[in-house]
């Protein structure tokens, strides 16, 4: 026999490696990425050095420069990706799960944590039973599926599917070693994601009341006996108040838009100030005026800095009579005052040199009257109770949502007769969003979270109402913010948009997840500057604005858009309660009439917060605040 050609001869090692490259190359060109042979011959190193395939590098590269913002593969960004994906490898690797082969080439190249088990398994009853079930890794193989979903392994598998399923109503006790349900996390690529929060589940003050306002009736309990026959739970739809639709467009206004918006609030409001206040007719700003006149217009900054005392200017309306010029308004001779930018007001003082405006008074209150359609609460159907809590509702460490499974214990042993959850919900801040550990989609997460809220809730009678945050990475970054879209609807479910009035047997819930007060904080002025009663100043100017978000310009991570802001954020009345979630201590007020509540946050940090439970009872006078008809407090999860 002739000799073969050692042209021809291949050993079954260099096969391989043109396999390797020749999958490398086409996994790319896959992608639509161009790669040049140096870093072919790179990315084979990699391969062989840290023992992963060629599928697993090209996905570990995609999403690195997905993250990275980087647009092609060159040695110095692969040596990058290199040092951050598999450098630690060794020491950090996340082990491989039982049942998968690290040879298997067909394995995935991702492991996703907590990821949702087959619908059927949660209805199998043998499975509830001492049955052993059949439990099998589920591995996607077929093309177009990249992961293999492996919820924790073989083992704590089979301890879960032979635990006995919870009762809906069973009070579960909270300990340090408590094994968390896992009912509300979300599919990751971190362990640390499904992970419960050892700070909040060693904490001691559970249950603890921070703060109250009111007391009890003698013999009275916060759970409440019974529902009340035809409790009304919708949007307050008085004097024409619109309601901002889920499907609102934004963000399609044009400047000239903008100014005609600011425009007419400072012309409305600025007369309703003067109406109140029996002020003379505004005069032009910067004309001379040697004795005392009235100027109307809206606060602005003289910089792109921090307001402060001598930075402050008082832009006019664009009509008769300021014709849209703005002065400088000198404050010196005022004693007493509390500005902000977009704050309207009206002026009384002196214009000598006709460039600056030496204020005497500055008036800036137009309060509405509170609502005067009878409340349908009497002594036969009430009190009514109320639950109040606000986002976020799991910790910066977690996303296992335990002060919001914590939470709807505590409404299903209490049962109140309605629950306010404010977003966020799925917070876009959150450190393992940003990180992008999530497996699942923001919407699936989102509407998991919904479904595991509202399954346990099924038998109360407690209506549960909903309010978006611009925060919420699953919904619209737009303020005014519309209301949340499910695919799946629920009976005692409502969804309001962000801020919201609501109507309950006519009691008028003013709501809004936006940390307004927080944001008008950070840019007022006042004299003297240690007021008496901060918080309540800053809620003050709500009402006496008569917005539910009254500053103008707002922070830049706050889309606002002034079309629907005009619609959507004026107050046809005073509302009874005023629901203002913020980062400042939870607080509860009276004010104007109005009773104002800060729940603060169910989460804050790695620990718990707080929430707010309201009891209100029947106004017995002709009084139409309910300010001393509440019994409130603020209670730590």
């Amino acid at each position: 026999m002739a000799p073969i050609p050692a042209l021809f001869v291949q050993s079954s090692s260099s096969i391989r490696i043109m396999d390797v490259r020749k999958t490398l190359s086409d996994q790319f060109e896959e992608y639509g990425v161009d790669i040049s042979a140096p870093v072919l011959d790179r990315c084979h190193d990699i391969c062989l050095q840290y023992a992963v395939d060629a599928e697993e590098l090209v996905e570990s590269w995609m999403a690195f420069s997905v993250s990275n913002n980087l647009h092609e593969v060159t040695l110095d960004t692969l040596a990058q990706m290199e040092r951050k994906e598999f450098a630690k490898r060794n020491s950090k690797d996340v082990p491989t799960p039982k049942g998968l082969s690290k040879q298997n080439p067909k394995s995935s190249s991702v492991v996703v944590y907590n990821a949702s088990k087959d619908p059927g398994l949660e209805d199998n009853i043998l499975s509830a039973y001492c049955t052993t079930p059949k439990i099998d890794l589920i591995d996607f193989t077929s093309p177009g599926i990249i992961f293999t979903f492996n919820q924790r392994s073989r083992a704590e598998k089979r301890c879960a599917e032979l635990t006995t399923p919870e009762q809906y109503g069973t009070k579960k006790q909270t300990t340090a070693g408590r094994s968390p349900r896992m009912a509300f996390s979300p599919a990751s690529f971190s362990p640390t994601v499904g992970t419960p929060s050892s700070k909040y589940c060693t904490r001691t003050n559970a249950g603890q009341t921070v703060t109250e306002w009111g007391s009890l009736p003698p013999g009275a309990t916060w759970k409440t006996e019974g529902s009340i026959p035809g409790l009304r739970v919708a949007s307050y739809a008085g004097h024409g108040q619109p309601t901002l639709p889920a499907e609102a467009r934004y963000m399609y206004e044009r400047l000239t838009t903008k100014a005609c918006v600011l425009n007419d609030v400072v012309d409305w409001l600025g007369k309703e100030i003067c109406l109140k206040h029996g002020l003379d007719e505004p005069d032009h700003l910067k004309k001379l005026h040697s004795e005392p006149f009235i100027g109307i217009g809206h606060i602005c900054c003289d910089a792109n800095g921090r307001l402060n005392p001598s930075s402050v200017l008082l832009e006019g309306a664009r009509g008769h009579p300021s014709f849209g010029i703005s002065v400088p308004l000198k404050l010196t001779s005022v004693s007493s005052y509390a500005l902000f930018p977009g704050q309207v007001v009206a002026v009384e003082g002196t214009n000598p040199t006709g460039e600056s405006l030496v204020a005497q008074r500055v008036l800036c209150d137009a309060p509405l009257p509170l609502p005067s359609e009878p409340l349908k609460l009497s002594t036969a159907n009430g009190p009514l109770n109320v639950v109040v809590a606000s986002g976020p509702f799991t910790q910066s460490d977690t996303m296992t949502y335990q002060p919001l499974e914590d939470l709807i214990m505590y409404v299903q042993e209490h049962q109140p007769h309605v629950l306010i959850l404010v977003g966020p919900f799925l917070d876009a801040l959150h450190p393992q969003v940003t990180d992008g550990l999530l497996a699942q989609s923001f919407n699936e997460i989102f509407e998991n979270i919904v479904d595991t809220l509202m399954r346990p809730l099924a038998s109360c009678h407690t209506e549960v109402v909903l309010i978006p945050s611009s925060r919420d990475v699953n919904h619209q970054p737009v303020y005014p913010t519309p209301p949340y879209i499910l695919r799946k609807s629920y009976p005692h479910l409502h969804l309001l948009p962000d801020p919201a009035l609501l109507d309950v047997n006519g009691i008028i819930f003013g709501i809004t997840a936006t940390d307004v007060l927080m944001h008008i904080g950070r840019e007022e002025v006042c004299n003297p500057p240690q007021g008496h009663d901060r918080l309540g100043r800053l809620a003050s100017h709500l009402l006496n604005q008569r917005s539910m978000y009254p500053l103008y310009p707002p922070p830049e991570d706050l889309n606002v858009d002034l079309e629907m802001w005009d619609d959507h954020t004026h107050l046809p009345v005073t509302p009874h309660i005023l629901i203002l979630p913020s980062d400042f201590r939870y607080f509860l007020k009276s004010v104007g009439g109005a009773f104002i509540v800060n729940p603060e946050r169910l989460a804050k940090g790695s620990a718990g917060g707080t929430f707010v439970r309201m009891n209100i009872k029947p106004v017995l006078s002709e009084d139409r605040s309910l300010v001393n008809s509440i019994c409130a407090q603020v209670v730590r999860i």
